[in-house]
Formats: structure tokens, sequence, C-alpha cells
């Protein structure tokens, strides 16, 4: 059985952590090593890590300075760019501090990798549906299933899995370590560019496999939230997108020789579609540009952000 190499990123955690440290020790594949990436914390989040290192000596804990950017994703692509020591064969699981997974989470991704009809050198990517808890743990929710097939071309407009629920190869590793972390909008999302705009295999679980932790600490929290939509609204309407498509751009140039010939044609659309001067233009490019979201909301706000140039 593989390696899972879990890539945690943290700053003052404190509140949470303990209770995501103890899901991870509870894991049926005990096969794991944990690589914690601390942004400068000043509370006792080192200190609970270290003890629970002390605690589980059977597995290789390590801790890394984070790159002191304030920033999750930024923290992870510190991640990415720092575990070493790996097999071919090894996996790769994102880790967020406040989550607890369900004791079952490793073993099912790990089986589904395995199983993957991969070619040699292909990236894979598991991700899974989420259990939707309050600050509490208490149940709120389930995240959604992806109404629509996945793809590229989905890719470009929206992030569909949580990074906190994505289990990968060596091969996608290798992916991500060649966009420039500045380039990257989040990681999952560009998790998800990546491996279907480089010929890459992923599953979307339909069985959740964490609690999802809802907070007033989320950054955008899960897309079932009637509020994440509300704050997706705003974001629409401050020119936050319009920021996101240039990062995209930006980090599938950095992945330009490995995009499949059907993603760079989907990328030049995307391309052509957001820089239309005129709204008529913009329109026009965006019914043929092969784009699309999952629900019916989001094709709604994706056209309301053509029209009004915020795309």
């Amino acid at each position: 059985m593989p390696t899972v190499h879990v890539l945690l990123a943290t700053y003052r955690g404190e509140r949470y952590i303990a209770e995501q440290l103890a899901s991870i020790a509870s894991q049926t594949h005990q096969d794991w090593r944990l690589l914690v990436s601390d942004d400068g914390s000043n509370d006792r989040t080192v200190e609970i890590c270290e003890t629970f290192a002390r605690e589980h000596p059977q597995h290789r804990v390590q801790f890394v300075d984070g790159p002191r950017q304030r920033c999750s994703t930024a923290n992870f692509f510190h991640l990415l760019r720092t575990v070493d020591g790996f097999e071919a064969d090894d996996l790769f699981a994102f880790c967020d501090q406040d989550d607890v997974w369900l004791p079952e989470k490793l073993e099912r991704a790990v089986a589904v990798l395995r199983s993957a009809p991969l070619r040699e050198g292909q990236a894979a990517l598991y991700g899974s549906r989420t259990k939707l808890v309050d600050h509490r743990l208490q149940p709120i929710g389930t995240s959604r299933l992806p109404a629509r097939p996945l793809g590229f071309g989905n890719a470009l407009l929206q992030n569909v899995a949580s990074g906190n629920t994505m289990v990968f190869n060596a091969a996608m590793l290798g992916l991500l370590r060649r966009i420039n972390p500045a380039h990257a909008v989040l990681h999952d999302w560009t998790a998800y560019q990546a491996v279907t705009g480089c010929g890459g295999w992923m599953h979307f679980d339909p069985e959740p496999s964490l609690l999802y932790r809802q907070h007033e600490h989320n950054l955008i929290g899960s897309q079932g939230r009637s509020w994440d939509q509300v704050q997706r609204i705003g974001m629409l309407f401050r020119g936050q997108y319009r920021t996101w498509g240039d990062q995209t751009e930006a980090a599938m140039k950095d992945l330009r020789d490995q995009l499949t010939p059907e993603a760079q044609r989907l990328l030049r659309n995307f391309h052509h579609m957001r820089h239309q001067p005129h709204v008529t233009g913009r329109l026009k490019a965006g019914m043929g540009s092969g784009l699309w979201r999952q629900t019916r909301a989001g094709r709604a706000s994706f056209w309301l952000g053509l029209a009004l140039n915020r795309m």
C-alpha cells in the first residue's frame, strides 16, 4: 500500500487543530506521514502539533516554516514544493487545520487511485463530497454533487472539489510544482484545472470523506451555503473574478507544454471571450466558448459577469 503524505497548512489553528490531528491518527489507512507548514502562528498551534508528533513516533511528522504570506494557497504551494523523500507510487493529501476526517477517508482515496486505469506518468486526482458542520461539529448539510460533467471547460470557470478532500499521485504533484504560486487562484481550483487540462484522470466520490467545519474564518466555505453564494456575487461586482481570470490564464501558461490540444483550444476561447471590448462580442464569444458551469445560478452569474466585463 502506498504511503500518503499529508500536507497540513496551519496558521493560528489552536481552536480546532487537535481534533483534526486526532482524526488523522484514527485513519484506517495507517501508512501516512505528516508535513506541517506553519505560517507564523502566535498561539499554541505548533505546540499542539509537536505534542502530536511525540505521541505518534511510528509516523514521520515533519515541520517547516511557511512562506509568511498569510495566505493558505501560498502555504499549500509551499508544502507542494517542500515535500520530499517519497516513492513514485506514494500519494499526497491536502489537509486543512479545522476539519475532521472520517476514519476511512484515506483508505477510500487510496483504493480509488490504485484501481484507476492510468497511463504511465498520468496525473490522477481524487476528490469527494463533504459533510457540512458548524463550529461545534453539528451537522448542517452535505456539499453538492456536480450536476454536469467534469472537465477543463468547467475548471476554467469554477472549482467543484474542496481541497480538504483531495488526494493525488506524484505525477499530479509534478504538474502543480510547475505552476508559479502567485498564479494560482486557490490551490484546489488550480489542481482541478491542471488535472483536466493536462489529460489527467479525476474521480469525484459521491460519499463524503470528512466533516467540513463552516465558521467565520472560512475563506469562502462550501458552495452549498446560501451566504457563500451572496459572497460570490459581491466578489463578481468588485472585480474579483476578473483578477481570478487573469491568474488562471497565467497558471495555465505555466503548463502550456503539458496542456492537451483540446485544453489549448478552450484556453484560447477563454482568453478571447474575456478580452472582447464590447458586451455583444463577449456574450457571443461566451456562447461559442465550450465552457460551462455546474448550476443554473452559476450560469446566470457567468452571463452577468460577461455582460459587466467582470470575468
